[in-house]
């Protein structure tokens, strides 16, 4: 998702005709990158259900295994394909998750309102005084949170999913190579995989951090443009 622009000399433009139409532009196109933030927040729940769920089915999945191993001894080799099928469960369901939050971000139309704002300076200050300012402050509040608890979430489930797909290998490793497995404890196969999955999404949680950021910039930025623009009006 694109980084919302903001820019930094919002505070010093000078209010002309020109410098309207140009700032209106710019916060109908930020606006439009919010509207997915909050298509992302709106679908957040959805998201979470197919992860949690996913992740739920494959903890009972493998609990069921242990159980069967415990009644019917199962041997190494069957154990280890079986954790590998295992591990498709919560790996599809994090695939489906993330691609029906893009399925639902990507729907969103933009730029409707390009064709109103070319027609000048009167169709910017008509937008500007139309726009419902506190309606447009909570759907920034809104989408924001909902960005973070969604790279929040998609952390956590990449992350138990490189703990069972570590601990995995590496006991077959050692099984193979030592003839025994389970010598690591999972507190280890833990911190490995907490440092492989921030390998991973470090650039992508850089990405949301600064992303984030902007959002909290635009929205102070905004809150002093609406009270510019209230305190004009006022005047005119």
């Amino acid at each position: 998702m694109t980084q919302p622009k903001v820019k930094d000399d919002i505070k010093d433009a000078v209010m002309t005709e020109e410098n309207v139409v140009a700032k209106v532009a710019e916060l109908m196109e930020t606006l439009d990158h919010v509207k997915k933030y909050n298509a992302l927040a709106r679908s957040f729940k959805r998201f979470a259900f197919i992860v949690v769920g996913s992740i739920a089915v494959f903890l009972a999945l493998g609990a069921s295994l242990g159980f069967l191993n415990r009644v019917v001894t199962l041997d190494k080799p069957q154990i280890f394909l079986a954790a590998v099928l295992l591990l498709l469960v919560p790996i599809t369901g994090i695939t489906a998750g993330v691609l029906f939050i893009r399925r639902r971000v990507n729907s969103i139309k933009t730029g409707e309102w390009k064709d109103e704002l070319s027609l000048g300076f009167p169709s910017a200050l008509k937008m500007l005084l139309e726009m419902d300012w506190d309606k447009t402050f909570d759907e920034i509040s809104a989408g924001r949170v909902g960005y973070a608890l969604y790279g929040l979430l998609k952390t956590a489930a990449y992350w138990i999913i490189a703990v069972f797909a570590v601990g995995l290998l590496g006991n077959l490793i050692t099984f193979i190579i030592l003839h025994q497995a389970g010598l690591f404890g999972g507190l280890i196969w833990g911190l490995l995989s907490l440092l492989i999955v921030y390998l991973i999404l470090r650039n992508d949680l850089s990405r949301r951090y600064n992303e984030i950021q902007a959002l909290d910039k635009l929205l102070w930025e905004l809150r002093w443009f609406s009270l510019e623009l209230r305190k004009a009006e006022f005047q005119t």
